[in-house]
């Protein structure tokens, strides 16, 4: 099995290739990152799995911020332009509303405006076009997938925070969808800085507030498990979500989730990233898919901090954290800690440098 980590500045991208249980090759995209991830990695990518006459066995869109679903928009662009041909056999994406209540005119109307319908909504009538929508949510309640021999377990999102997201975009408004969630953060929310001054020993867990978007809490997030290798995948989700799910499957403090990896939430924002979380996760591989350089100031250092320091954590294994570029911010996170803080805590930093993903054979 190899896991390609994309480039997706502060995105989502990924792929699993594996061999399966009927002895061929399989491939399963998780995201796609922004419109400009299809072009600079992303095709590629695409036209080399066309190249060796295989398919994309399944593509989970976890949900509709343009830094997951953007670079599907532009694969749609280039299936309808005849650049690459649809190989996505099966899909995971979960409607943000419901698209019953338009007649057939008003559909019309939407789709052929001179302004673009939004990403969510072009995904949508692109898969109904195919037949490729699914009957159901993929939410916590799904039963356990196995693709070729890929357990695969959804542990997020609820169907209570499903309801929410479509209860925001209800039928009678038919609003725009939210594509980046800063369009939703109030001035008084927003993050001002980075807090990389912060020293690692000096921060207070004592306090800690989950991310409320209802975009990022019906992120799909999902374990896969292939040969005893298991990768945690968290999207954007809410951990207090995936937190319900890994305990009514029996994981504690006293019987964790042993994981190979795990793709840290949020791209390491402090609301997605909580203490309990980590306290029933056993790991020591976590990917951080984010460039240091956004309006979000990710990843946080909290984050890291509460993964690195858990109370709960063998302080004898090593912890590896991966990022998927290499820069000045992202250097100098641990500045102000001095060199000493690594041996201290037992973790290493690893950087992306020249290639455009980081890929791990397992």
């Amino acid at each position: 099995m190899e896991i390609s980590f994309y480039q997706a500045e502060c995105g989502d991208a990924a792929k699993i290739s594996f061999k399966g249980n009927d002895g061929l090759n399989h491939h399963i995209m998780i995201d796609a990152g922004y419109e400009r991830t299809f072009r600079h990695i992303l095709v590629d990518e695409i036209k080399k799995i066309i190249g060796k006459k295989e398919n994309i066995d399944l593509w989970v869109i976890s949900h509709i911020h343009d830094d997951h679903i953007g670079g599907i928009i532009k694969y749609l662009d280039a299936i309808k332009s005849g650049e690459v041909r649809d190989i996505v056999k099966n899909w995971y994406y979960n409607l943000p509303r419901s698209y019953n209540h338009p007649s057939s005119g008003m559909l019309s109307e939407i789709v052929s405006s001179a302004k673009s319908i939004d990403q969510g909504d072009k995904l949508y009538y692109y898969l109904k076009s195919q037949s490729k929508l699914s009957s159901l949510d993929i939410s916590s309640e799904s039963d356990e997938q196995n693709l070729f021999g890929m357990r695969i377990q959804i542990l997020s999102p609820s169907s209570e925070k499903l309801t929410s997201l479509r209860k925001k975009y209800s039928d009678h408004k038919f609003m725009a969808l939210e594509r980046s969630e800063l369009d939703s953060i109030s001035e008084a929310k927003k993050a001002k800085n980075y807090d990389y001054s912060t020293k690692l020993d000096d921060f207070d867990f004592s306090f800690w507030e989950e991310d409320d978007s209802e975009e990022n809490g019906s992120s799909i997030s999902i374990l896969t498990e292939l040969n005893g290798k298991r990768i945690l995948w968290l999207a954007d989700s809410h951990p207090s979500d995936v937190i319900k799910s890994l305990k009514a499957q029996g994981y504690s403090i006293g019987n964790k989730l042993k994981c190979d990896w795990v793709k840290v939430a949020h791209h390491g924002s402090k609301g997605n990233n909580s203490n309990d979380l980590y306290d029933i996760i056993e790991c020591s591989n976590y990917l951080m898919s984010v460039n240091g350089e956004n309006k979000h100031y990710l990843p946080t250092k909290e984050a890291m901090a509460r993964i690195i320091l858990n109370k709960n954590r063998d302080i004898g294994t090593k912890y590896s954290f991966y990022f998927t570029y290499d820069n000045p911010t992202l250097r100098s996170i641990f500045d102000v800690d001095g060199k000493d803080i690594f041996d201290k805590y037992n973790f290493e930093i690893h950087y992306l440098k020249n290639e455009k993903l980081l890929s791990v054979n397992l």
